[in-house]
């Protein structure tokens, strides 16, 4: 975490001069402009002055401070980033892009003031959930290891075998905070902790970048991340890929469904059908089968090289069905809503 220091009783002097960025980023989660949030200090501070905070060429001074946290309903230490501890987030990669540092600072931002004003929502309206890991004493080497934990977490969360409806209302109710929000290219989610108490993930859902099958995919790759507990020398991101696939379609019912446990070749009829009932892509498929030694090597390269590289959003293949959304933070709303509450 990126530590962010008072050097003066009159003015915020901060080692990596995150200030602004940490405003900006609370003021735009309040859907506030900044004539609103002027507005909301009473005259204690100005649009222009919040101009100048944002760009990062002024500070406020001490007696200011309490009047942009009262605005922003934040706690005044959310501007030091000494509210909540984030881990420094575990990216799920699409093309190997890399956050720069002013974009690891803003979602670390994000995440601070998101997650603060959501405990406190949760609190408030007596829908706290106290996360449990329940693979916390696994230890984690190879693919066989994440199988068998993807079988574990389906069983402590009385998912059964079958297809998993909607992985993001799953994840929801067992104490997962889940934000969906524009990401930069190259991201499709990213993972992390907050006091190593609250599990976070943010996922892009944005059509133009993902599909259904791939977003359910990329936020079990990022539960993985979470809950698995990796030797140094596993190779982390594939592990999590084979959990992400274990766990939407578990190895014993995957099994099942082709048939056999070893195959001369998949079509892409049958996977097609298997994709609009358990919302595994069709490459998702093609991974599992070559992970449990169904297919042979050359056939997956051929799926790989002469089908999927060819057609890699699947266009044509079929689509899960059930949309993926999120309704937990939108409920407490409703509780705490009086006008709402009054009905």
């Amino acid at each position: 975490m990126i530590k962010i220091l008072y050097l003066s009783t009159n003015s915020i002097a901060m080692t990596n001069d995150l200030f602004h960025i940490r405003l900006r980023e609370a003021r735009l989660l309040c859907g506030l402009s900044m004539d609103k949030l002027a507005a909301k200090t009473n005259g204690a501070i100005t649009k222009q002055s919040l101009s100048k905070y944002e760009a990062g060429v002024m500070y406020p001074k001490r007696g200011t401070l309490a009047a942009l946290a009262k605005a922003l309903d934040i706690g005044e230490a959310f501007f030091s980033g000494a509210d909540l501890e984030i881990d420094t987030p575990m990216l799920r990669r699409t093309s190997g892009g890399v956050l720069s540092d002013v974009e690891t600072a803003r979602l670390e931002a994000i995440l601070s003031f998101w997650t603060e004003q959501y405990l406190a929502k949760e609190k408030e309206s007596g829908m706290a959930v106290r996360f449990s890991n329940p693979l916390s004493e696994l230890r984690i080497t190879k693919a066989e290891d994440v199988a068998k934990a993807a079988l574990l977490l389906r069983e402590q969360w009385n998912c059964g075998d079958g297809p998993l409806p909607c992985i993001l209302r799953l994840l929801e109710r067992k104490g997962l905070k889940v934000k969906a929000m524009e990401l930069p290219d190259g991201i499709l989610g990213l993972s992390t902790w907050a006091n190593n108490t609250y599990p976070l993930i943010l996922v892009d859902v944005r059509p133009e970048k993902t599909t259904v099958e791939r977003l359910r995919f990329t936020v079990c790759h990022e539960l993985g991340h979470l809950l698995l507990d990796f030797s140094g020398d596993a190779d982390e991101e594939k592990l999590c890929d084979s959990f992400s696939g274990f766990f939407l379609f578990p190895q014993k019912t995957f099994i099942e469904e082709f048939g056999n446990e070893e195959r001369e070749c998949l079509t892409l009829a049958e996977m097609i059908d298997l994709k609009e009932i358990y919302g595994v892509s069709v490459a998702a498929q093609v991974h599992e089968a070559h992970d449990l030694g169904m297919i042979t090597d050359e056939h997956y390269h051929w799926w790989f090289e002469e089908r999927i590289s060819k057609n890699p959003r699947e266009k044509g293949w079929g689509t899960y069905p059930i949309p993926e959304t999120l309704g937990r933070e939108k409920r407490i709303d409703s509780i705490l809503d009086k006008s709402l509450t009054a009905e």
